[in-house]
C-alpha cells in the first residue's frame, strides 16, 4: 500500500539535468500532499529521468526491506509505481520464473514488471488484487496506467500540455489541469483508455443450496487470500454479519487476528461485538468515540478524505477515529465488511425500490467514490492498509450476478450470506438486522447537528448540485475553503444511495 505519483511527457526527447530536476522536484510537491499514505522512512522513493518521473510513498506491507519503487527490469528500461496488494502474486511469480525470468526482490510490485515483459498490456487481465499502478516502458517511451476492478485502490490523472500526471489523490494534480477519475476496471496505454474488467456475466445457474455453498468458499478464499501476510491483522468489527464473517474467518488463516469496535457508551454494536468476542476468546480493542474530537476532525477528514457529500463525510470522521486507534494500537493491516450492503441488498432500500437489481448495478458502480474512497482515505490518513474481502474480483463477480432473490428473501436481507454462515456464527449476529454505522455506533446526530449552521456558499451552485439541506452547504463550503475545485456532479442520489429526506432517521 503506498500514494504514488507519475509525470510523464511523451514527446519529451533529450532534456537537460536541470529540466529533469525541476520535475523531480515537482513530484516531491505531489508526494508532500500525501505523505500519510507510506511509512515517514520510505517517504519519496522516486526515479527521474528525460521526460518522466515516478515516485512512492511506501507503506512497507511485503518484502519490506527489499521492495523500494520504483521497480525497474534488469536493464532499468521498465519502471513502475504501485499502491495496493496482489493476491495470488506468487503464484505468477512461479509462472514468470519457469519462462526464464529471474527476480531480484519478493515483492508484489517486482511481478508487474515482469509480467509485463511476458505478457505486455494485456497481463493487467491476469492480476487479482486491488491496486494502481503507472508503469512507463524507456524502451519506446510508453507508458501503461491501470486501476482494479470495483476501484478498491484510487487513481486519478491530468493532462496539461502534452504531460500526463498521475496519482493516489486528487490534491497532487492541482495546477496540473482538470483532474479525472481513472475509472475502476480500465487502464490507460499511452493517453488511450481502454476498459479490461467487468462484472457483469452470466447469472450461476444454481439452487439456493448450491449457491449458498458456493458462496462460503469463495468467500473463505477471499479471506485466506487478503490475510496472507506475517504482520498482525485487525479486523473492524461492528458486531453485525458482515464484519463478524470476515472476522471468523480471518481467525482460521491467520493467528494474530484482533477486533477492533469504536462507539459511545451504551452502542448497540460495543454489546454485541464485546459479546461475542468474549464468548469466543477474540483479542478485542474496544475504544469510545470522543464528540469533540470527531467535530475538530471535519476539516482535516474534508480535506483527508476529498469528500463533500454529508454521509460521506460524516462516516469518514468516523472512519479516521477507528483507525487511529489501529494504528495507535501497532497495526498497519485491517479487514473491513464494506460491500456488502450495496451488492447483497443489504439496505431498507433496497425492499422498496421499484428496481432493486438496478439499484444494486448503481450502488455497487458508485463505490469507488463514496464507501471505498471513504476506506482508502479514512484509514490511509492513518497510514493503515486496509483490504476489503466482499470486493474480491471472484466473490464480487459471483455475488454480483446473483438473483435478487438470493439476497433478499422473505423479508431478510443479505440471505446468502446469513446462510453461509447459519452454523458458524451465533443467532445474536446471525440474524441481527442491519443497524447503520451512525445507529449501531451512537453517533446518531452527533456530527449533523454541529454542521447545521450558517455557510458561505453561493445558492446558484448549491440548486445546480441540488443541495437542500444546511448540512451539505456548510460541508461543501468546507471542502471549497481546503482548496478543491467546484464539483461538477453530486456523489449521492436521494432515491438511490439513500432514502430521500430519510437519512438521518434512526430507530433508536
Amino acid at each position: 500500500m503506498c500514494g504514488i505519483a507519475a509525470m510523464i511527457d511523451p514527446r519529451a526527447g533529450a532534456e537537460s539535468e536541470s529540466a529533469v530536476r525541476r520535475r523531480e522536484q515537482e513530484l516531491l510537491s505531489m508526494l508532500g500532499r500525501i505523505r500519510h499514505r507510506g511509512d515517514a522512512e520510505c517517504f519519496g522513493e522516486r526515479w527521474a529521468g528525460p521526460g518522466v518521473a515516478l515516485g512512492t510513498n511506501r507503506l512497507a506491507i511485503v518484502d519490506r526491506e527489499h521492495a523500494r519503487q520504483p521497480q525497474a527490469d534488469a536493464t532499468g528500461q521498465v519502471r513502475v509505481v504501485f499502491n495496493g496488494e496482489l493476491y495470488g502474486y506468487l503464484d505468477l511469480r512461479r509462472e514468470l520464473e519457469d519462462l526464464g525470468h529471474v527476480f531480484r526482490t519478493f515483492s508484489d510490485t517486482e511481478v508487474l514488471v515482469h509480467a509485463y515483459l511476458e505478457w505486455g498490456a494485456d497481463f493487467v487481465g491476469r492480476l487479482d488484487g486491488m491496486y494502481a499502478f503507472v508503469l512507463y516502458d524507456g524502451r519506446q517511451g510508453s507508458f501503461l496506467a491501470a486501476r482494479d476492478h470495483i476501484g478498491i485502490k484510487p487513481l486519478y490523472y491530468a493532462v496539461r500540455d502534452g504531460v500526463y500526471s498521475f496519482a493516489s489523490e486528487q490534491k497532487c494534480l492541482w495546477g496540473h489541469g482538470d483532474v479525472i477519475t481513472m475509472a475502476p476496471g480500465t487502464r490507460m496505454r499511452d493517453g488511450v483508455v481502454t476498459r479490461y474488467a467487468d462484472l457483469e456475466t452470466e447469472p450461476p445457474d444454481l439452487t439456493p443450496d448450491e449457491a449458498v455453498a458456493t458462496y462460503r468458499t469463495l468467500f473463505h478464499e477471499a479471506v485466506r487470500k487478503q490475510v496472507q501476510t506475517d504482520l498482525p491483522i485487525a479486523v473492524m468489527f461492528s458486531g453485525g454479519i458482515d464484519s463478524a464473517a470476515v472476522l471468523h474467518v480471518a481467525r482460521k488463516y491467520h493467528p494474530r487476528v484482533t477486533a477492533v469496535t469504536v462507539g459511545f457508551p451504551g452502542a448497540a454494536d460495543i454489546a454485541v461485538a464485546r459479546r461475542y468476542c468474549e464468548e469466543f476468546g477474540v483479542p478485542h480493542i474496544v475504544a469510545g468515540l470522543d464528540r469533540e474530537a470527531l467535530i475538530e476532525s471535519i476539516p482535516d477528514v474534508v480535506y483527508g478524505s476529498e469528500h463533500f457529500e454529508a454521509i460521506d463525510v460524516f462516516d469518514a470522521c468516523f472512519g479516521n477515529f477507528a483507525y487511529h486507534q489501529v494504528s495507535r494500537h501497532g497495526f498497519k493491516v485491517a479487514l473491513c465488511g464494506e460491500g456488502s450492503d450495496e451488492v447483497l441488498a443489504g439496505y431498507d432500500i433496497f425492499r422498496t425500490h421499484e428496481d432493486p437489481v438496478g439499484l444494486m448495478r448503481y450502488r455497487v458502480g458508485n463505490l469507488h467514490r463514496t464507501d471505498l474512497q471513504r476506506v482508502d482515505r479514512s484509514s490511509m490518513m492513518n497510514s493503515v492498509e486496509t483490504r476489503v474481502p466482499f470486493m474480491d474480483r471472484d466473490l464480487l463477480t459471483f455475488s454480483y450476478n446473483l438473483p435478487m432473490d438470493l439476497k433478499l428473501r422473505g423479508g431478510v436481507e443479505k440471505w446468502i450470506l446469513r446462510q453461509a454462515f447459519e452454523g458458524d456464527l451465533p443467532p445474536y449476529i446471525a440474524n441481527r438486522p442491519k443497524a447503520r454505522m451512525p445507529d449501531g455506533s451512537g453517533l446518531k446526530n452527533t456530527l449533523v447537528e454541529y454542521a447545521r449552521r450558517p455557510a458561505d456558499v453561493d445558492e446558484d451552485l448549491l440548486r445546480e448540485l441540488g443541495i437542500e439541506t444546511q448540512e451539505g452547504a456548510f460541508l461543501l463550503s468546507v471542502y471549497l475553503k481546503a482548496g478543491f475545485p467546484v464539483p461538477k456532479e453530486r456523489h449521492k442520489r436521494p432515491g438511490y444511495d439513500y432514502p430521500a429526506n430519510a437519512y438521518f432517521d434512526f430507530v433508536s
